[in-house]
């Protein structure tokens, strides 16, 4: 007798030109390890909670940029969809260009 065919269960998909951004959360803490977050790379240096919204996690990147994420969970392995402070950033404005394209 076979055994059934296992399959993995479906991975939530980031819809492409959004930065998704994973990172480890322990004892509250969040744990930046140089992950990039965007194409072309931009490099999470920095993680700290928003002292206004308990919630909300500000990173800071490389080149000296700041984006959020909503809704963070507080403890595990996360993944997240940053969007810019500044509500811009040229290197998501390409991103989202390429998505643009390849999408047509």
């Amino acid at each position: 007798m076979t055994e059934p065919t296992r399959e993995l269960p479906p991975e939530e998909e980031e819809p492409i030109g959004n930065p998704s951004f994973e990172l480890f959360v322990r004892d509250g803490r969040p744990i930046v390890s140089g992950s990039y977050f965007l194409h072309p790379p931009l490099r999470a240096v920095e993680a700290e909670w928003d002292p206004t919204d308990g919630d909300r996690l500000v990173v800071r990147a490389d080149d000296g940029s700041e984006w959020y994420a909503s809704n963070v969970p507080h403890e595990g392995r996360v993944s997240v969809v940053l969007h810019p402070v500044d509500g811009d950033h040229p290197a998501l404005q390409k991103a989202q260009a390429v998505a643009h394209f390849a999408r047509d």
